[in-house]
């Protein structure tokens, strides 16, 4: 089992809103398709733990490092993304996707080809260290949408992606 954790979430799970720094909110792992996956709460959406829940905790969120972009290492966005290849959930598909732009950016991953699964286009890639193939369906997302998922996962930091 894989114990790749992200770091907190700036929205809340359940209600979409965002998690403000300096304020408390429950976090909570749980195991879905043989991987630990964390889901963060704000109090006014927490409604206690789930019951497959392997532990939760009450934290505080911490605030946005002002301390300029941090780089993230394409290995460690490759691992997430490869945790994400599986997961039958719309919005770690659109993670996927993000990543997977990201990805082919910083040449860790490789656009093989582009073929049609049940009339949606979908990205055939591969990793550069030979992994794959990885099948990525292609998301209409705004740019808004993007920029918040890549906030998301990189913690207020997109630059980091570049």
């Amino acid at each position: 089992m894989d114990f790749n954790i992200r770091p907190i979430s700036r929205v809340c799970a359940a209600t979409g809103e965002s998690l403000v720094a300096g304020s408390t909110c429950w976090s909570v792992l749980v195991e879905e398709e043989g991987r630990m996956v964390r889901h963060d709460y704000s109090l006014e959406g927490w409604t206690g733990p789930p019951g497959a829940a392997v532990g939760y905790w009450q934290c505080e969120v911490p605030a946005e490092s002002g301390s300029g972009p941090r780089l993230i290492d394409p290995d460690s966005l490759f691992d997430y993304f490869v945790q994400l290849c599986e997961s039958p959930n719309t919005v770690e598909q659109d993670y996927q996707y993000v990543l997977a732009l990201l990805l082919l950016r910083k040449r860790r991953l490789i656009l093989d080809q582009t073929v049609e699964i049940d009339d949606r286009p979908v990205m055939r890639l591969n990793g550069s260290g030979g992994e794959g193939p990885f099948d990525v369906e292609e998301r209409e997302l705004t740019e808004q949408q993007i920029l918040q998922l890549q906030d998301q996962l990189f913690g207020g930091t997109p630059e980091a992606a570049a």
